[in-house]
């Protein structure tokens, strides 16, 4: 089997430790990836069906849009994403790894995450069902419940999806059962195989890793904006509603994204403060850091 084997320790390593930061507690798992289903859970059935909305947290808040309100998230609209919550802390996992065979592809295909930040809100709503379409484009759960013994065992950690279920009262994206974010495989550009090139032969250098990072960025926006995201609310009466979406790259990705580029390259040129720096010299620092630009949005699509 190729599970476990074609990923290095480091990413790995690399990939759990960020998982169990976002949890709060760390994680001691490997690698072993399968396709699973999503389990829906039920609550007795009362009341009847209301117009659902979609919700984007954003940090300890959120920015509702009503789906059918006037002035709202609706048919045709667009909102852009909050970066820092919808690809901070995720970004490019290595050489795809491909659910559908259970193979990890070579360098030339490159894996890339999102979180998933969003929540529907709305009256008696029984449960959400989250698909996504694309050929290349999953679901990423990591069951947080898996003892070394269950692992040994034959029981996956890392499990990838088509659709993935929340029970309306727990829509969390990250909590002590799983973390749920978005999954997708691109061909690398060729800039930035040339510059994966040149790391593999030893003449790594801030140019080429600019240009690498930049390369995969790209790709990975043109590839998510040919998925669509469809989000089924199921009410208590079992009547449901569906909605289907598109997160896009902004227009002017390419300029946002070079600019934020050039703003960390000029940062990282700046001595960092002394072990013994004031917090003042500290915040001082800190505060001269770049900020992730928008470079998304998410638009509903008019299906009728």
């Amino acid at each position: 089997m190729m599970r476990g084997t074609h990923v290095p320790d480091q990413l790995k390593q690399a990939t759990l430790s960020e998982a169990g930061r976002r949890r709060g507690r760390s994680a001691k798992t490997v690698r072993t990836p399968v396709r699973t289903g999503a389990s829906v859970r039920r609550r007795s059935a009362l009341g009847f069906a209301v117009a659902a909305c979609l919700v984007l947290v954003a940090g300890i808040g959120a920015t509702a849009f009503a789906i059918n309100g006037p002035g709202g998230f609706g048919p045709g609209k667009t909102v852009e994403l909050e970066s820092q919550d919808f690809t901070g802390g995720g970004g490019y996992s290595g050489p795809w790894y491909n659910p559908a065979d259970d193979t990890f592809w070579s360098y030339e295909w490159a894996g890339y995450k999102y979180h998933f930040p969003v929540r529907c809100v709305g009256n008696n709503i029984e449960s959400v069902t989250y698909e996504i379409e694309g050929e290349r484009s999953y679901f990423e759960i990591i069951d947080n419940t898996v003892t070394a013994e269950q692992h040994d065992n034959g029981k996956h950690v890392f499990n990838y999806t088509k659709s993935v279920t929340f029970d309306y009262d727990h829509q969390e994206s990250i909590d002590d059962q799983r973390i749920v974010e978005i999954y997708i495989g691109f061909p690398l550009p060729e800039e930035g195989k040339e510059a994966y090139e040149l790391a593999l032969a030893g003449k790594n250098s801030l140019e080429a890793s600019r240009q690498l990072n930049t390369a995969i960025e790209k790709g990975a926006a043109r590839e998510i904006s040919t998925s669509r995201l469809k989000l089924t609310a199921t009410f208590a009466d079992g009547s449901m509603q569906t909605k289907t979406y598109r997160i896009a790259p902004v227009p002017d990705f390419d300029e946002r994204y070079e600019a934020y580029s050039d703003a960390r390259a000029a940062f990282q040129s700046i001595e960092p403060p002394s072990s013994d720096a004031s917090q003042q010299e500290i915040d001082d620092y800190l505060g001269k850091m770049p900020q992730m630009p928008k470079l998304y949005n998410i638009t509903e699509l008019n299906e009728g």
